[in-house]
């Protein structure tokens, strides 16, 4: 008689090693499932870092919100701000929780029915739970509430004005202070912004070196702005301090179409300024700073006096003289030419080609002189020379020309000098003609 075989599941059943792990496997389960149902494993957990949402009232303006950087309120890269949430529940539960399954959000305490507009703003924080994680209890949100100015957003680019002061005892060297940048764009609320007059970098230096300042805002008046909800494009500024070596360096006049036999010279006052700089960049004007170049083409036969800004060279600085409390920023340049003579010779405007005629109108100029008396008188027309200036357009014009056939152009520039030994006399003013026709031979 056959015996009956077992069937595999009761073959395992019959198996003690199996039955421990069976037992071990539902004992965990059941321990699991107790413990996400169960609150007597309750546990506090904080989650930082969580968003809020803030949505603002309906406006015909398109107004944003701003926080108060020192608030101690963090906020991600959009500006968003984020707050800390302290939780209570099951341990395995609140432990899972990250951010973004906690929904803060942000009210406006908006007084009756008042219309949104540009000021500071208490915003009231309340959260939602949101995703499958539920089972826990919001202990607190810290803050509890957010300070914010609602305006239109803004940004405008100011000068950095340096009121940084560095104490230096040696008169031979001159305490410079020079910043990293000198301008800053500022943004912010538009209302905030509107305000500022200048943007400041103060601080007292005592020693060589650099060192970071930030801006201080003051309004038209000269008083300082609150600068809680303004943002610069960097937080700081470099301020350098160095003592810089001081030269006197003599101010000088350069000349243009100066006859070789006019020894006047130009008086310049005053004739020297103090300037600081590196002494590699002192160095190069041991023979004088050119302060402006006069052309004797602009010049007439009486005084000149004219007032000319002082630059000072790449790196430097113009300083006050010693007796002085501000440093000189132009100078007064005069050249007396009152002994010279006037006259004036007629000139033929002419232009020679083989294969074309100019015509010009007028075809004669009066050539104005200045100088020597007895020179004036000895020069005629051909001692003036004339350099017609032909543009290149209107010459390739010019080939495109038949025989017989004529264009025109107006304008034409004429360079003129003196010819021969005429060495105290010179052509004032710029001469051109205001037509010439050109006809194709």
């Amino acid at each position: 008689m056959k015996k009956n075989k077992k069937s595999f599941l009761s073959r395992l059943f019959d198996s003690n090693i199996f039955l421990l792990i069976l037992s071990f496997i539902l004992s965990f389960t059941s321990w699991i499932i107790v413990s996400f149902v169960s609150d007597t494993n309750i546990k506090p957990v904080n989650v930082p870092n969580v968003p809020v949402t803030i949505d603002l009232p309906d406006s015909d303006f398109d107004y944003t919100y701003f926080i108060d950087k020192y608030s101690g309120v963090s906020t991600d890269d959009n500006g968003v701000p984020l707050v800390s949430v302290d939780v209570k529940g099951n341990a395995i539960i609140v432990g899972s929780l990250k951010p973004e399954n906690i929904n803060i959000t942000g009210k406006l305490n908006i007084p009756g029915n008042a219309v949104l507009s540009p000021q500071e703003y208490m915003v009231s924080l309340n959260y939602v739970k949101s995703g499958g994680l539920t089972n826990y209890d919001v202990e607190a949100i810290t803050p509890s509430t957010l300070t914010v100015f609602v305006d239109q957003p803004l940004e405008k680019e100011f000068d950095i004005v340096n009121s940084c002061s560095f104490k230096n005892d040696d008169k031979n060297k001159y305490a410079n202070v020079t910043l990293s940048q000198s301008k800053i764009k500022v943004s912010g609320p538009e209302s905030i912004i509107n305000e500022i007059a200048t943007v400041e970098v103060h601080g007292e230096i005592t020693e060589e070196g650099t060192s970071k300042r930030d801006f201080i805002y003051k309004d038209k008046e000269g008083r300082t702005l609150e600068d809680y909800y303004l943002t610069p494009a960097v937080e700081y500024v470099d301020v350098t301090a160095k003592l810089l070596p001081i030269a006197t360096v003599n101010l000088k006049v350069e000349y243009k179409n100066k006859p070789s036999g006019v020894k006047t010279q130009a008086n310049v006052s005053p004739a020297a300024v103090r300037i600081a700089g590196e002494q590699s960049e002192l160095d190069k004007y041991k023979n004088g700073l050119t302060l402006t170049t006069l052309d004797y083409a602009d010049l007439k036969n009486e005084l000149f006096k004219e007032e000319f800004t002082i630059t000072p060279p790449d790196n430097c600085k113009i300083i006050a003289d010693e007796n002085e409390k501000t440093a000189p920023t132009k100078a007064t340049v005069s050249l007396e030419l009152s002994p010279y003579s006037d006259g004036s010779v007629s000139k033929k405007i002419t232009y020679e080609s083989d294969d074309y005629t100019f015509a010009f109108t007028p075809g004669e100029i009066s050539v104005k002189l200045y100088g020597n008396e007895d020179e004036i008188k000895d020069i005629t027309s051909g001692d003036i020379k004339m350099t017609v200036e032909i543009p290149d357009d209107f010459k390739e014009k010019l080939k495109e020309l038949q025989p017989g056939q004529s264009v025109s152009r107006q304008g034409i520039k004429l360079q003129l000098s003196l010819s021969g030994d005429y060495t105290e006399t010179w052509i004032y003013g710029s001469y051109t003609a205001d037509q010439v026709t050109v006809t194709k031979k």
